[in-house]
């Protein structure tokens, strides 16, 4: 949602914070760390569950690295 409103504004800042944000969320996944309802339907072995607040937390702390590049 994020990525279309930037297209749509022709805000290419918001298009790239939408695509760092995706690539953090989906680093964290696949590093097994989320959140219980997709623990229970992953196909990662042993995923570390996580609450809401600690999920976020971990992909502001990837989106952060991600940031520096």
């Amino acid at each position: 949602a994020l990525r279309k409103r930037g297209e749509l504004d022709g805000n290419e800042a918001l298009c790239t914070f939408a695509d760092r944000l995706e690539a953090a969320t989906i680093h964290v996944i696949e590093s097994g760390k989320m959140t219980k309802d997709l623990a229970m339907i992953t196909s990662i072995p042993n995923p570390v569950v996580l609450n809401s607040e600690a999920f976020i937390k971990e992909i502001a702390e990837k989106l952060s690295q991600y940031s520096e590049k």
